[in-house]
């Protein structure tokens, strides 16, 4: 069984992160109003957000499928 979770998880989220942080950077440079702008760079947080809950819990269900 694969034992690297931690790693494998830490490397997603920061590919995550770099790929959210060049498409806001993206989104701050173009001709989109405002408001448009805000809620996508929300929406950019919001799929930061449900990876970090998704990560938290499958490291949660691993480590109760290897300690019960």
């Amino acid at each position: 069984m694969l034992s690297d979770n931690v790693l494998i998880s830490s490397f997603i989220f920061f590919i995550t992160c770099g790929v959210v942080w060049l498409i806001i950077s993206r989104i701050e440079k173009s001709n989109l109003s405002p408001r448009i702008k805000r809620v996508l760079s929300y929406g950019c947080f919001a799929v930061i957000f449900a990876l970090i809950v998704f990560i938290f819990n499958h490291h949660s269900e691993n480590y109760l499928a290897l300690n019960t």
